[in-house]
């Protein structure tokens, strides 16, 4: 080829290409004129867009391929083991049992938890609407979470590594009822799932009514029942806008917001609360005035104060988890929910103890038991304390001031070796004068103190000063038999209730047994009389409370004079095993040994024992066993079966118990128990006095109300010079029966058919001849009257005449 050929470019092509005339085209397609290539750049721009419009969609489509499988895999992740919300439809937390008085007042409350459930359709509207607008306004809008909550929360939450915030009423009972409170992003992502779970599974209102009985509203209430019981002394039913406003508001932070420790701050929640409740008026709640959040805002609701209400009555209480321990059982007791009536006046139980109180102060100051613990003088200075290895409940210990503590204050002990921790607020029966610690407790200063709670490594003992004696007193209803007032001690306390616990000697009360026994077996009557002189017995040798000795006496008058040597022989009389067979016919359950001593009270009883004992004399002779609870209610309203009371019983007839009640009128008439005269009202009873008035009783009766009191030490210690049963016990009595009777009409005893009243001659015994002067008139039962007359002063005794002339 020529040169000439090359240079006009007609040199000869390679048949390498199949297509020769597609490759020209190519060529020629990539050595365009200038106007072509103008064009070629505008079409490989709009081609370049299409491009990025569709990696743009590609990386879409993959990025949320990947969110996708990302999210199922995050589902199906955190999905795993979750807890069934099904769970839920058995919701059962544990509940607050209420013991009430029987006019419906509180005495005390059981619980682990605090919380009482009610329905839904009980609940005030305005405290669901302070709720929601605290909470969670759009509740009823969302699906169980907040998605722009959540966003709000993310950025956050990546932070922090914790999950914060956004929680709608829906995760709070998902959180609350189904996982732990750790407060982390897995845990968050559980409860979102869970709470579209609970969302499918319950109602929104079923959903609401969970959150509103178990959330916290600050010092241990749960619920909007126990919040409303607690910071307003009423039904969750009875509470206005201003205080459903500020309890809605404490959820937040209970302790911040608690109204009693922080009141500012609950003040400005609740204002929180009704700006939600204002601002969002119009679009959720419309039937919500203006007038009425702007009189809430007005309003400041007057909190009830902190009650520590249990301390009325910690002997009732007790008895109140006895029994229903026995009734249900340990598990549902601790589960809770129940509402236990009682037979108790509250406000008689109150007066009672006070009563108490006050007797024994009075105690205190005769016996010179008040003021600085004395210090050891003489020869007891020189002796060391007892040694002891170890401290026993149930035992005083003499022991010595050894240290004070502050804050609070305390006083310690040294009782032998161990050291017993005394409060010195505790002592404030022994220091009227509020002497400070130091002055009242000198170190060295010696008392008798006890244990109350054991110590350990880091806690010495906890005592109580054993300064001045105890007490108890029960009040019953004649008629029903029911249990008004238990005190089981000074203290309003829990600890050993004395009324049901204590058995003790009853002394002289225990009197009434023998001489109704003597009615009973028609041994004797009110006119009998009966030898009071010395009496001699192979180990015994039973003395009078006087030394002297009255000779023949009335039946009436020993009793009412409580001679002792009358009622042994009587007892001889009578026998012991009749006396035990009544006595035990009247409610008396201590162990009786059948000797002479018993007609003196040698063996013991408990007071309530001895009440009820009293009370069937009163109640015509019938025994009724006293009566504590009324009824039990169960978590769902339903009334449980209490136990049977064990059946009654006659122990004496009406007319026999009418001629004991007699008797036991002359001992407040003319006899050892006078100061109840001041009660004016017919009453009966009796003095009691142990051995070396180590105790002392009064038991009595109206027509209408039995009572019971007794005064002594835990430790058996005498009570003091010329303490007794009438100095002693009595006048804590007539406070009784004045608080239990008040302003009722007083009522005489009424008197039975088979009583006949006959004139005698008080100085025989024997009927009354026409005319007779100074004769009185006595009660006998039909047909037992003396049927001699006594003699007329101008009838010569002619047996009397012949002895003295034949000096025989």
């Amino acid at each position: 080829m020529s040169q000439s050929d090359r240079e006009r470019g007609n040199a000869p092509r390679l048949r390498l290409d199949p297509q020769p005339n597609r490759r020209a085209s190519q060529d020629k397609k990539r050595t365009p004129n200038r106007k072509g290539a103008q064009k070629s750049r505008g079409e490989r721009g709009g081609s370049g867009k299409g491009r990025a419009f569709v990696f743009l969609l590609k990386l879409t489509l993959v990025l949320l391929f990947v969110g996708v499988t990302a999210a199922v895999t995050t589902l199906v992740y955190f999905s795993r083991d979750l807890p069934s919300v099904h769970a839920i439809h058995d919701y059962a937390p544990p509940q607050t049992t209420r013991v009430l008085d029987r006019n419906g007042n509180l005495i005390g409350e059981i619980y682990d938890e605090r919380r009482t459930i009610v329905p839904l359709e009980k609940i005030p509207r305005v405290m669901v609407l302070s709720v929601l607008a605290a909470e969670d306004a759009d509740f009823y809008f969302h699906a169980g979470f907040d998605v722009r909550g959540i966003a709000r929360a993310v950025f956050k939450d990546a932070l922090s590594g914790r999950a914060t915030g956004a929680s709608t009423i829906t995760q709070q009972v998902v959180k609350l009822l189904l996982l732990s409170p750790e407060r982390t992003i897995s845990r968050k992502i559980r409860e979102l799932i869970l709470a579209r779970h609970l969302e499918q599974e319950l109602t929104k209102d079923e959903i609401l009514h969970l959150y509103l009985n178990h959330i916290n509203f600050g010092s241990g209430r749960n619920g909007v029942e126990e919040a409303a019981r607690y910071y307003y002394g009423k039904s969750i039913d009875e509470l206005t806008l201003a205080e459903s406003a500020y309890i809605a508001g404490i959820p937040q932070s209970p302790a911040r917001l608690d109204p009693y420790r922080n009141p500012e701050a609950a003040a400005r929640r609740k204002a929180y609360v009704l700006g939600q409740l204002e601002a969002k008026r119009e679009t959720h709640w419309p039937d919500l005035s203006l007038e009425e959040i702007e009189e809430a805002k007005r309003t400041t609701p007057e909190l009830i104060g902190r009650v520590a209400r249990e301390e009325s009555a910690p002997e009732v209480m007790q008895k109140a988890r006895e029994m229903l321990r026995a009734l249900v059982g340990d598990e549902a007791m601790k589960r809770g929910g129940y509402t236990i009536r009682t037979t108790i006046d509250l406000e008689l139980q109150k007066r009672a103890r006070e009563a108490v109180q006050a007797g024994l102060r009075e105690h205190d100051k005769r016996q010179a038991r008040t003021g600085p613990l004395p210090m050891p003088r003489g020869k007891a200075a020189k002796e060391p304390i007892p040694r002891i290895d170890r401290l026993h409940f149930g035992r005083t210990y003499l022991a010595e001031v050894v240290d004070h503590l502050k804050n609070p204050d305390r006083v310690i002990f040294d009782a032998g070796g161990p050291e017993i921790e005394v409060s010195f607020s505790s002592m404030a029966r022994y220091n009227p004068d509020n002497l400070p610690m130091e002055e009242f407790a000198p170190i060295g200063s010696r008392m008798r103190v006890s244990m109350l709670e054991r110590g350990d490594e880091q806690r010495r003992a906890q005592g109580k000063l054993e300064r001045g004696p105890q007490a108890a007193a029960v009040i019953l209803d004649v008629r029903s038999r029911e249990i008004r007032a238990l005190i089981g001690g000074y203290e309003n306390a829990p600890g050993f209730d004395r009324a049901t616990q204590a058995q003790r000697q009853p002394g002289s009360t225990f009197k009434a047994f023998v001489f109704a026994e003597g009615i009973r077996s028609r041994k004797i009557t009110p006119a009998s009389r009966i030898l009071d002189a010395p009496l001699v017995y192979e180990k015994w040798r039973p003395q009078n409370a006087e030394p002297w000795f009255e000779g023949p006496i009335s039946i009436r008058k020993a009793l009412a004079r409580s001679v002792n040597l009358v009622t042994v022989r009587l007892m001889e009389e009578v026998g012991p095993a009749s006396v035990i067979e009544l006595a035990q016919a009247l409610g008396i359950e201590s162990p009786l040994e059948p000797n002479l001593a018993l007609a003196l009270g040698a063996n013991e009883v408990t007071p309530l024992e001895l009440v009820g004992a009293y009370a069937g004399i009163a109640g015509g002779g019938r025994y009724e066993e006293p009566r504590l609870f009324l009824s039990v209610e169960g978590p769902g309203g339903e009334l449980l079966d209490l136990p049977a009371p064990r059946p009654g019983r006659d122990a004496l007839t009406a007319s026999e118990a009418y001629l004991v009640t007699s008797l036991l009128q002359s001992v407040v008439t003319d006899g050892t128990g006078r100061r109840a005269r001041a009660l004016n009202r017919p009453i009966a009873g009796k003095t009691g006095t142990s051995n070396n008035s180590k105790d002392a009783w009064f038991a009595g009766y109206s027509a209408d109300t039995a009572a019971v009191v007794w005064v002594g030490f835990d430790d058996r210690r005498t009570l003091g010079r010329r303490e007794g049963g009438s100095r002693t016990a009595l006048p804590i009595f007539i406070e009784l029966m004045e608080a239990a009777e008040g302003t009722r009409p007083a009522r005489d005893f009424i008197r039975p058919e088979g009583i006949e009243v006959v004139a005698i001659d008080p100085a025989s015994g024997l009927r009354a001849y026409p005319g007779m002067e100074g004769a009185i008139d006595e009660l006998f039962l039909r047909g037992t009257a003396p049927k001699d007359f006594a003699r007329r002063p101008e009838i010569i005794d002619t047996s009397t005449l012949l002895m003295e002339e034949f000096d025989l």
